[in-house]
């Protein structure tokens, strides 16, 4: 089908940019200020005393390397979906995946780890429940249902809740403070150095907030300026408040030191009114990231929907109240199932594991991205790139090599990781080819049978756009329907612009029907049997796609126009997306006037596209009474064995094609210094040239190779290539696909 391409318009619903600098900071503020110190901080003392305090400096300093490259990212890239869409930017598909699914991991299981502690401080201050996570499961549903109702809403939530939690933990520190004793902070300070890395890496959940903020860019407001100054002002105050807090702590008189460590210091400091305010601040502050780690997570699974690493009803956004309702509600599930089957301190430990390869990932991405796009504009430029980066990937690698100390959590980390990558294969794997394309489904309008269904064994599609190509398709289709005992189905795609509804076309296809009907025309002048629907849709190549499954069909002959518009394309729109989805062969053709093909030249080396090929030039020549020569390209200057191996290889592709004694085959070995420039120089001495596609590129040509693609569009005259389906081959080019 020759290229039209067009420019459709999408109708899905945007997220709305409601979320000032102040959300932006109660985000970051509110995910950091949470369990992370309520619970953490007593944890931390029990493990290093003092030394506490150099552990979360420590996890300050590591987050700050990737905050840096997260405001690069953000600068380029004003988003939602933070790491996995600067991911999906740089790196090929399945790694982008694995970004995705770490953060997806990390922020459900890290809200896992506020509920949690949320349920813990309940029972241990409020009311015990028979149901310890009963609690936490109440305030989870709650979290959920609000950020199903809107972005705004649960914005001003949040800002009103963190800037409580901040003043009830100054005034915490303030009635604390007198009692701290430096020199006694001196005498409690570990001095194990394992111990110490080990608590940075437990706590530093504590300042991932700074990829909340990140992961909301696509709803807040001029996100260029306001995200980067929100990540660095939250991160410096929430330092300051750790420090501070971790001393007054330190020297309450608590004989065990545990997650409710700081409720406990509370009642001593402030009495038991402000004891339990201090505790009710406690609770809310982990409402308040509970609600900060749902928003950034659906924003996650958002993007990977929108992007095609996750099934597309998930990146769905409500049309009323503009979230992202069914990514909220995947998050929220994902949440209970962590906060049910782990304890507290694992939680931390996993949420951790996985968010700490993100961020390595992420930082190596930088240093990619600059390298890939030099010449792209970045608002916000990390200094020192790639040494900054490299410092942040090794600062990183060190906290996660800490949690060796936990195989329990860490194990149970990488397992979830390799679940989701087993996952992701297994869903592209089944996934149907339509499905991987944007857009509705298409609808049949019309439609005219031949044959009954199933009746042939051999179905060649052949998508019709240009009338005056119909003959040439035609004819060509039926020189293999001829000899494999096949069948024509023709399609006519007539293309809705996507704000239109279907139906908008289905009363006016009055051109289509013309055009099937010289098909029609061809098909009884050429004595094969020809069916033929018109369809309409948004998108042509993905109703070819559902025609070629709906008919089991075995080949797909395309038409192309013999260039394209754009750099990012190979053949065009349509024939890429074909190509790459098509579960059968594809043979993509570019006329050059009507001539008839009497003499086919056909390189082969050997490969299973070239194999393929042979044969269907062969049935090609075959059912048009031509000849066939097999060819193969030499350097001039090789060797008398190099050139007799390029002979004997020859000559066994003829033997392969020779079952039909009245088709003529003859082979010729080119001399020439390029592959390419040697058979297009040959071809001007025959009507056509018909090539395998290669795998000698890097996706996104693994389907073609450069090789046919210059021969294709340099070449004066009939170019035929042939795309071969392999389906070990074609699930990479599903999973590889961009």
């Amino acid at each position: 089908m020759e290229q039209q391409q067009q420019h459709n318009v999408g109708t899905h619903t945007e997220l709305s940019r409601d979320l000032g600098l102040t959300t932006a900071l109660a985000i970051g503020i509110g995910t950091m200020i949470a369990a992370g110190i309520f619970t953490l901080s007593g944890l931390a003392i029990r493990n290093v005393g003092s030394a506490a305090i150099v552990s979360f400096l420590l996890a300050a300093i590591v987050a700050t390397f990737t905050a840096l490259t997260y405001c690069e990212f953000v600068s380029i890239y004003p988003r939602s979906g933070e790491g996995y869409l600067y991911a999906r930017k740089t790196y090929p598909a399945p790694l982008a995946y694995f970004v995705g699914w770490a953060l997806f991991l990390g922020y459900t299981s890290s809200c896992a780890f506020y509920i949690a502690s949320l349920s813990s401080y309940f029972n241990e201050f409020i009311w015990h429940s028979p149901i310890e996570a009963l609690s936490g499961i109440v305030i989870l549903g709650l979290l959920t249902l609000l950020n199903i109702k809107g972005t705004e809403e649960s914005g001003k939530f949040q800002i009103v809740v963190t800037a409580a939690k901040v003043a009830l933990l100054i005034w915490f520190i303030a009635g604390g403070l007198s009692h701290v004793d430096p020199v006694e902070v001196m005498n409690k300070f570990s001095t194990d150095v394992v111990a110490i890395g080990g608590t940075a890496a437990m706590v530093f959940i504590t300042f991932f907030g700074f990829s909340a903020i990140a992961a909301s860019a696509g709803e807040v407001k001029d996100p260029v300026k306001n995200i980067p100054l929100a990540i660095f002002i939250s991160m410096g105050l929430v330092t300051v408040l750790y420090t501070f807090v971790v001393l007054v702590v330190l020297f309450a008189n608590i004989t065990e030191y545990t997650e409710a460590s700081m409720g406990e210091a509370a009642k001593q400091f402030l009495g038991w009114v402000g004891g339990y305010v201090i505790i009710a601040g406690a609770i809310f502050s982990m409402v308040s990231a509970s609600n900060a780690s749902i928003m950034a997570g659906s924003r996650v699974a958002l993007a990977m929907s929108q992007l095609g690493h996750l099934p597309k009803k998930i990146g769905s956004v409500n049309p009323k109240t503009r979230t992202p309702m069914v990514s909220v509600i995947v998050v929220g599930v994902a949440i209970l199932i962590f906060s049910v089957i782990l304890p507290l301190e694992d939680l931390s430990y996993f949420a951790n594991t996985v968010l700490l390869l993100v961020l390595i990932l992420v930082n190596a991405a930088l240093i990619i991205h600059r390298k890939k796009f030099p010449d792209i504009e970045r608002p916000f430029k990390v200094p020192l790139v790639p040494l900054l980066p490299i410092i942040g990937i090794l600062a990183n690698l060190y906290l996660v090599a800490q949690i060796f100390q936990h195989p329990k959590p860490l194990l149970m980390a990488l397992g979830a990781l390799a679940a989701g990558m087993v996952g992701f294969f297994a869903w592209k794997g089944t996934q149907s080819e339509s499905e991987a394309l944007p857009g509705t489904s298409s609808k049949i309008a019309a439609g005219r049978y031949a044959v009954k269904e199933n009746e042939k064994p051999f179905k060649i599609l052949v998508p019709i756009s240009n009338p005056a190509t119909v003959d040439q398709l035609i004819k060509l289709a039926a020189a293999v329907a001829k000899e494999r005992d096949g069948e024509i189905f023709a399609i006519r795609v007539a293309v809705v612009p996507e704000q239109m509804p279907l139906s908008y076309a289905a009363n006016d296809l009055e051109d289509e029907h013309k055009t099937l009907e010289l098909a029609h025309q061809a098909a009884e002048k050429y004595g094969v049997p020809l069916s033929s629907v018109i369809r309409v849709g948004h998108h042509a190549a993905k109703a070819i796609l559902e025609a070629a499954r709906e008919r089991n069909c075995d080949l797909i002959l395309l038409g192309w126009k013999g260039y394209t518009s754009t750099r990012e394309k190979i053949f065009g729109e349509i024939a890429d997306a074909v190509v790459t989805h098509a579960r059968s062969d594809v043979m993509l053709v570019k006329f050059v006037g009507d001539a008839p093909i009497q003499k086919l030249l056909l390189p082969t080396a050997g490969g299973v596209h070239a194999k393929a090929a042979e044969q269907y030039g062969a049935d090609i020549m075959g059912g048009l009474a031509g000849s066939l020569t097999l060819c193969s390209v030499a350097l001039p200057n090789a060797s008398v064995s190099g050139k007799k191996d390029v002979e004997n290889r020859l000559q066994k592709a003829v033997e392969r094609v020779s079952k039909n004694e009245a088709l003529k085959v003859q082979s010729k070995l080119i001399l020439s210094d390029s592959i390419a420039d040697g058979i297009i120089k040959e071809g001007e001495q025959y009507d056509a040239i018909m090539v395998g596609a290669t795998r000698e590129s890097a996706y996104q040509q693994i389907l073609f190779g450069s090789i046919p693609e210059d021969i294709a569009t340099k070449a004066g005259k009939t170019v035929i290539v042939l795309k071969h389906h392999d389906p070990v081959q074609a699930l990479v080019g599903r999973v590889m696909g961009e």
